[in-house]
């Protein structure tokens, strides 16, 4: 049971929901970047691969001489056009101008960039809101101006942004690894130990509570690496020169990724509370916890590309809450199994020790085994959806940082069939304990690797 449940959870880790992609690039643009437009440009408008939070979004437009051109607040495009436009404060002089641009997905991921363009005389101008894309270009120059606008759909001018750095890929796999504990606490207690019934109710108690005290722990830490990843968000959002970043109050107020960052706090606070009354043995708590836990599994849907997906956003949603909620049953009560669990059992008197180890762990595989399902069915569907090409996994950095997840995950593997053909069968002695407690250790280091690529992989564009 426990090699079927590994290999469910390779397929898992490989389709990754909601993730695929992790920011709003520029798709194209009107002017196109180098085309040649008439000086009765009314505004400068933008279509995103996503779409843009307008609150979040700002644009600076300057000449050759570099004097600031004066444009209106941004404004939102038709739905489901992912278009933001900037209407211009007067017509434009003849001359070059450049316009660095910047934005944010609804996941909180900035991009940038900039591209220029040439004004030139008085020429025939498409009205703001017409069908047309392209941009205006003069007599002689639509030659030019077709290619430019080809150009523009694959984001000329676009730079990098901070979404991947080291320090935002720590904060992420740290937040993912607080809320799995959590959830995995409550997992652990609600389906694991009442499916351990020959474990005394007297040392199922004293796990339960142990397993507060660590959820108690991981609430206070969903909390702190939260409001540090405010702290990056805001750091990256202000992180272009010439343009004034977006306030605490906009990030958190008026944007999708703020909305479930706020949802987020709450419930772990929340919990915070529930573990607190757990920790003294009332029932109440639990009962909070669980409630609690659950709202944490959606905030990552929330705050995430399944939220601003233009189609199927409601199933999308749920798909990554289903998804995180059995991941975090798996990982999370594994923890709770082989650091709370095992050594509580093993502080017991005579040979239940090695039956209390042996119902634990038996009582934790259909656990697991429904997770991995739960796990597998989300991720095929939110990545039927998200996955636009194949290729992308072997000709772009997210494709060879996934690379480097397949090894991890093979790892997994290996010591999952160690698991299940060596040790597993000999629970009842001490010596399989000594080595279920070992390869469970590698397990759970391996596991927390892949969640720190996994920080890694959701601040990369495929």
């Amino acid at each position: 049971m426990r090699k079927i449940f590994q290999s469910a959870l390779v397929i898992a880790l490989l389709l990754a929901p909601s993730r695929a992609w992790a920011h709003a690039h520029l798709k194209r643009s009107d002017p196109a970047a180098d085309s040649r437009v008439s000086s009765l440009l009314l505004a400068i408008r933008l279509w995103f691969t996503e779409r843009p939070e307008l609150s979040m979004s700002s644009a600076s437009l300057k000449d050759a001489d570099g004097n600031e051109v004066v444009m209106m607040l941004p404004e939102a495009g038709r739905p489901g056009d992912n278009e933001i436009h900037f209407r211009l404060s007067a017509p434009l002089l003849p001359g070059r101008y450049v316009l660095a641009w910047r934005t944010a997905a609804s996941d909180g991921h900035p991009s940038r960039g900039s591209f220029g363009f040439t004004v030139v005389g008085e020429a025939a101008v498409t009205p703001l809101g017409s069908a047309s894309t392209s941009p205006i270009a003069v007599r002689g120059s639509e030659g030019n101006g077709q290619k430019q606008t080809s150009r523009s759909q694959t984001g000329v001018g676009e730079e990098e942004e901070d979404a991947a750095s080291p320090a935002n890929s720590l904060a992420r796999a740290l937040l993912f690894t607080a809320l799995l504990a959590v959830i995995g606490v409550v997992a652990f207690r609600v389906l694991v130990l009442p499916r351990a019934r020959t474990v005394s109710s007297e040392l199922c108690q004293k796990i339960a509570r142990r397993a507060a005290a660590f959820g108690l722990l991981a609430s206070g830490v969903v909390i702190f690496v939260s409001l540090v990843r405010l702290y990056l968000e805001a750091r990256m959002m202000g992180a272009m020169p010439g343009m004034p970043g977006p306030s605490l109050n906009q990030i958190v107020m008026q944007t999708l990724w703020g909305y479930a960052f706020m949802i987020q706090v709450a419930a772990a606070v929340l919990a915070l509370v529930a573990f607190s009354l757990a920790v003294r043995g009332m029932r109440i708590g639990w009962t909070i916890a669980t409630i609690s836990a659950a709202v944490l599994a959606i905030t990552p849907a929330l705050g995430g590309h399944a939220a601003s997906s233009p189609r199927f956003t409601s199933l999308l949603i749920s798909a990554d809450f289903l998804h995180v909620l059995g991941g975090a049953s798996w990982l999370g009560s594994l923890f709770c199994v082989m650091l709370i669990g095992v050594p509580m059992a093993l502080t017991t008197e005579g040979g239940d020790r090695w039956g209390n180890i042996a119902s634990l762990v038996n009582s934790f595989s259909p656990v697991a085994l429904g997770s991995a399902t739960l796990v597998v069915a989300s991720g095929i569907l939110a990545s039927w959806i998200h996955l636009e090409h194949l290729s992308s996994f072997w000709t772009t950095n997210y494709g060879k940082t996934l690379l480097l997840k397949l090894l991890l995950v093979g790892c997994i593997l290996i010591i999952g069939a160690y698991n299940f053909r060596r040790v597993q069968p000999q629970l009842v002695k001490e010596e399989g304990v000594a080595r279920l407690r070992k390869s469970a250790g590698t397990e759970l280091a391996v596991g927390f690797l892949i969640l720190l690529v996994t920080g890694l992989l959701t601040g990369i564009s495929p």
